[in-house]
């Protein structure tokens, strides 16, 4: 009947399913499930680009592997190796790679390429692990590879060479680091708050040599961004930070960054900052974060300290507060060791008002705290300086650092010398009258009051090729960036703008290339010094050593890369210092010298 042949064919169909299914297995699906085919790079790549099709396409391709005997784990290695191509072309991404001109990227072009780096290596992770969570499932194989993928790909060079070959993560670090301090300093909205307007403010630095207690101090709020968003951002920050081998590279740019914030004021928030550090101190322990935790009681430190200060002037009879004039100061007291080291210029020639606040803050401070010995740093100190302009009705406020108002000092035209100030300065000139002895700070100096963008231009520059070699009185043409020793500098009386702020860049407050190697280079002695401190404590735990087991145990304990080259000179140079022998009779056996 029909019943019945309708009962036989649903009997067949299983069964002819089944072998219809292992026929298109053994002749369709596992000769091509393969590097030579589906996983092919120019094939499987452009699927994984495509995140429209991580589901079905992508997971659908993860379904089929398991039905080919050694399928996943091809699919695995060909995901690994993608994710690895996809890693190192945006850590190439700041180097010029081969898209580059011939004659190289230009500085502009090379500054943004490496800006993008960071934020396109988060998207390449966040994009990795959607696909290890929908397209394989949340496959654990697969989130072991991506962690290596990372691993890998954070502490390659620029060349994109791995750690052997690489610089162990040093590059990454560093630009890590830039891209907290940019985030911190930028989502900040509505700028510090400044002193009133009817009196000028100099802000100078000073550094203790002992520590003080830090009273909590109220937080400051988040400005410009959510909780949420801040947790975000120092979650995913930190989710790049565990692959990084080169955390001592991080740490040296973190920190002279943070000191920057705290000391100009520019952080987003403090309570943000501690956050941040406090993370670093989970992942790392308290020695890693232990100078940053310091800066943060020094500014603590240093609000109470003003605090009182203030108070004491007020106590004061009005005779001694009128010695000080309109001026306000405001210190950090910065503790030696917790604070990068900033150059100093003890021979700066200070406004009457700020040397009157420097000499009574030192007989207060000297007072209250006996014992302590301060010793000025001016490098980061900052002032808002009234000036007047013949083209403009009002005065101005100009916002500047310490040494661009000393500088501004030399070309004030009621000083005695006004036919020197009105013919012009050269730099040796300016040098003297403002008693800035670093030529390479003078330059800069000068170079951002004449040579910054427009609005800005309170000097004018001459360039001149000889002492003899007279100016015009027109305004100059375009000058040459470099400061010669002949060139003028003169205070620019047709000078306009119509704000009544004016805040001029300090170049020096930009990280220059020779600040950025410096760093690197107290890198790099810093961890002599650990190669040096680990070997005598193995040594000195174990009396006597073969060769191969000092390099391991060395290299097992080190916290950062170190290649074993370097390790086998720090052991020659402990030898030089009898810290440590050969043994007698066995050259590749040590013996500890107490």
């Amino acid at each position: 009947s029909a019943s019945a042949g309708g009962g036989a064919a649903e009997e067949d169909e299983s069964p002819s399913m089944g072998l219809l299914l292992s026929i298109v297995d053994i002749h369709l699906l596992r000769p091509h499930y393969n590097g030579q085919h589906i996983l092919h790079p120019t094939v499987l790549y452009k699927l994984l680009d495509d995140e429209s099709r991580i589901v079905p396409d992508i997971r659908r391709l993860y379904t089929l592997g398991k039905r080919v005997n050694g399928g996943i784990d091809l699919l695995r290695t060909a995901f690994g190796q993608y994710g690895r191509e996809r890693g190192l072309e945006v850590v190439r991404g700041g180097g010029g790679g081969s898209s580059a001109s011939p004659s190289g990227p230009s500085k502009a072009e090379s500054k943004d390429a490496k800006l993008k780096i960071i934020p396109n290596l988060l998207s390449c992770k966040s994009h990795l692990e959607d696909l290890q969570i929908r397209a394989f499932g949340g496959d654990e194989s697969f989130a072991k590879a991506v962690s290596n993928v990372l691993e890998e790909v954070c502490n390659a060079g620029s060349d994109g060479r791995g750690d052997d070959d690489g610089d162990g993560g040093r590059r990454v670090a560093e630009l890590l680091a830039k891209y907290v301090d940019l985030r911190f300093k930028n989502a900040k909205a509505g700028g510090t708050t400044a002193p009133s307007a009817s009196a000028s403010a100099a802000a100078v630095l000073a550094r203790t040599e002992s520590t003080g207690s830090a009273s909590s101090a109220a937080m400051v709020g988040l400005a410009g961004t959510t909780e949420s968003e801040m947790e975000i951002f120092q979650t995913a920050v930190l989710s790049l930070f565990r692959h990084i081998h080169s955390k001592d590279v991080f740490e040296a740019f973190y920190k002279r960054d943070l000191a920057k914030r705290l000391l100009l004021n520019k952080s987003v928030s403090l309570d943000a900052e501690r956050a941040l550090v406090s993370k670093l101190k989970a992942e790392c322990g308290g020695g890693y974060t232990a100078k940053m935790e310091g800066m943060f009681k020094d500014v603590e430190l240093s609000r109470d300290v003003m605090t009182n200060y203030a108070a004491h002037l007020q106590g004061l009879a009005e005779d001694e507060r009128a010695k000080v004039g309109n001026v306000e100061m405001d210190v950090q007291i910065l503790t030696t060791g917790y604070w990068p080291v900033y150059p100093q210029y003890p021979n700066l020639t200070l406004p009457p008002g700020v040397v009157e606040h420097k000499k009574r803050f030192e007989t207060y401070y000297g007072a209250k705290y006996q014992g302590r010995r301060i010793a000025w740093q001016h490098a980061l100190g900052n002032c808002i300086v009234r000036a007047n302009f013949p083209k403009i009705s009002a005065p101005r406020d100009l916002v500047v650092s310490l040494c661009q108002a000393v500088v501004l000092q030399c070309f004030n035209l009621e000083e005695d010398d006004d036919a020197q100030t009105e013919r012009g300065l050269t730099i040796k000139e300016v040098m003297t009258k403002s008693g800035l002895d670093d030529r390479g700070e003078a330059e800069r100096v000068l170079q951002s009051l004449s040579l910054g963008r427009e609005g800005t231009r309170v000097l004018l520059k001459y360039d001149r090729e000889s002492a003899k070699e007279e100016i015009s009185s027109k305004k100059p043409r375009k000058s040459r960036r470099a400061v010669g020793e002949h060139d003028i500098f003169k205070f620019n009386t047709a000078f306009t703008s119509n704000q009544r702020r004016i805040r001029i860049p300090n170049m020096q407050m930009k990280e220059t290339a020779e600040e950025r190697s410096k760093t690197h280079e107290a890198v790099s002695r810093d961890r002599l010094y650990l190669i040096d401190a680990t070997v005598v404590r193995i040594m000195k735990a174990r009396k006597t050593l073969e060769h191969r087991a000092l390099m391991g145990e060395t290299m097992a304990q080190l916290k950062f890369p170190a290649s074993s080259s370097d390790i086998k000179k720090r052991i020659e140079s402990l030898i030089e210092r009898e810290y440590m022998e050969r043994a007698e009779g066995d050259r590749s056996r040590y013996n500890y010298l107490a």
